[in-house]
């Protein structure tokens, strides 16, 4: 009986020396979580937030950091960056949050978070360093990336897989001039590269998305050249460069189907980006413009995956600056979407151009004719909150591609806001941040709405964004994230009252595997699963 007795004595005090010793390795944050949060919004019931799926989002340049480690080779973000006088305090994405040596921190936290799917994206030149066709693959950025999405799935979390996340490489920039190659050149480096990642990650991977933003990437970096490559093509270098970008996606899904979807049963998209337009006034002449509007932005790219060409009014107003479609270039654009990813911040006002040679059929204003903002503003020029612009995104977005019986199934692959004077705050008080809140509950409610009043066929939704990062041009002047990262002090983690509140409401509440949508995508798992529980219930 003495035996046993110090047996157990000693039992337990080595569990106490293990317990001393998590605590000193993981001592308690200075930073406890926020209370009294907000209750969720009221459209979004409990029963309806068990029927979707919540995630967060972010981008591989915006935070891996790394950017020459491992074989990586150069992307257009990292020249363009590091050159000076393209960002604020010329700073760049070199280490970023240093998710590349600290992610198993981070996906522990996104799991104690409760986060249940995570939008990535991969850098192509950690994958394929010099980007072109037919050239050496870097297997330590493979296996980088498929120990990452294994852990992930470990922990319950499901990886959402962007492609290409606007860091394109250098390589393909000086040899083929990058989007606006010439022929064939772009779209064969592409589909080489998503090859290698189905082959070599897609096992692991269900949800893929080829492009994000198109918008961005060709309007920005190609059109008006603000952002990298910072070519000043202007509308002609603009659409060049996403006729190149719709013929690589169509391509890339062409791939999917025929070679990996009857092994790996996935699906695939791109991400879509554009502003939601609210007509400036009653007019019949803005209520059109603001149509123009709808077509040019979010028409230009899901035209020709749901109809096989671009809107007709772009084809009207744009001429000889649009290119051309050949038959067999419709034939295989049209059905190359599997589910419809939607990003979306807000909307603008939208009027009918003064001058009738403009050459686009709208203006875009901020404020209305009292000189009011479309929304209330963010720390972001660009960025207003105007919710029920998410809502009335989705409608006409329904209205437009739900046609022959088919309802369209929709995400929100990125949503999310840069909060007001958060860029030189410190914890606690940046912790609080309540404007995000608000943009979420606001924005929320409005998505529950279109599910429940509109009908909108949707199963995903991914905040932008989960940490705080490296915003662009902005550099770290801006913060988006959930996730508070201290530059000054270690890259330290701490989550935001925001945070909280998702995961109150959203993220843990989010019954993953038995949503219908995912049941289907990891039927094998969920089965497997189901397995494991009736052996135990009767062991």
């Amino acid at each position: 009986m003495r035996g046993s007795m110090m047996a157990k004595l000693a039992f337990l005090g080595l569990l106490l020396l293990c317990a001393a010793a998590v605590e000193a390795r993981e001592p308690k944050s200075k930073n406890p979580p926020i209370k009294n949060l907000p209750a969720a919004p009221k459209a979004c019931t409990k029963e309806l937030r068990k029927k979707i799926v919540w995630g967060g989002a972010t981008s591989a340049y915006q935070i891996e950091g790394a950017w020459n480690e491992d074989g990586k080779g150069p992307s257009i973000w990292d020249t363009f960056s590091q050159k000076g006088g393209e960002t604020v305090d010329n700073a760049n994405g070199n280490v970023a949050n240093d998710f590349y040596h600290r992610w198993q921190g981070d996906v522990a936290m996104m799991k104690k978070l409760g986060v249940k799917t995570y939008r990535m994206s991969i850098a192509w030149t950690r994958i394929v360093p010099t980007g072109a066709a037919g050239s050496p693959i870097n297997a330590k950025g493979v296996e980088f990336y498929r120990t990452l999405i294994t852990e992930l799935l470990k922990n319950g979390i499901v990886p959402a897989i962007t492609m290409f996340h606007w860091d394109l490489p250098q390589g393909l920039q000086d040899t083929i001039k990058g989007f606006h190659a010439e022929g064939t050149a772009f779209q064969d480096a592409f589909v080489y590269y998503a090859d290698t990642l189905f082959r070599e990650l897609g096992p692991l991977v269900k949800l893929w998305m080829t492009f994000n933003e198109p918008m961005s990437i060709c309007d920005l970096g190609y059109g008006q050249g603000v952002f990298a490559p910072g070519i000043k093509g202007g509308a002609a270098g603009q659409y060049k460069c996403g006729h190149n970008l719709l013929l690589a996606h169509a391509k890339t899904v062409k791939l999917y189907r025929e070679k990996y979807m009857g092994a790996q049963d996935g699906k695939i998209s791109m991400a879509l980006d554009g502003k939601y337009g609210y007509p400036l006034t009653d007019s019949a002449a803005d209520k059109q413009a603001a149509q123009y509007w709808m077509e040019f932005q979010y028409g230009w790219m899901a035209d020709p995956v749901y109809f096989g060409d671009y809107p007709t009014s772009m084809h009207k107003f744009m001429g000889d600056k649009l290119p051309k479609f050949t038959p067999e270039e419709s034939v295989l654009l049209k059905g190359s979407q599997d589910y419809f990813a939607c990003n979306f911040y807000n909307g603008y006002f939208i009027k009918a151009p003064a001058d009738p040679n403009s050459e686009f059929p709208y203006e875009v204003t901020m404020k209305n004719e009292k000189g009011q903002w479309v929304g209330e503003p963010s720390a972001s020029s660009w960025l207003f909150r105007t919710p029920d612009g998410l809502r009335k995104t989705l409608v006409w977005l329904d209205s437009r591609y739900s046609v022959d019986g088919r309802k369209v199934e929709f995400t929100i692959s990125e949503n999310g806001v840069s909060g007001p004077g958060e860029a030189s705050l410190r914890p606690p008080a940046v912790l609080q941040d309540n404007y995000r809140l608000r943009y979420y509950s606001t924005y929320l409610d409005n998505l529950c709405l279109a599910i429940t009043e509109d009908n909108i066929k949707f199963s995903t939704y991914w905040a932008w964004s989960l940490w705080d990062n490296f915003e662009w041009r902005q550099a770290y002047t801006e913060r988006f994230g959930m996730i508070y990262v201290d530059l000054k002090n270690g890259l330290e983690r701490v989550p935001k009252a925001s945070a909280y509140w998702m995961s109150k409401y959203f993220w843990s509440e989010s019954a993953l595997f038995e949503s219908s949508y995912y049941k289907g995508l990891y039927k094998n798992r969920h089965a497997s699963k189901e397995r494991k529980a009736r052996k135990s219930s009767k062991a």
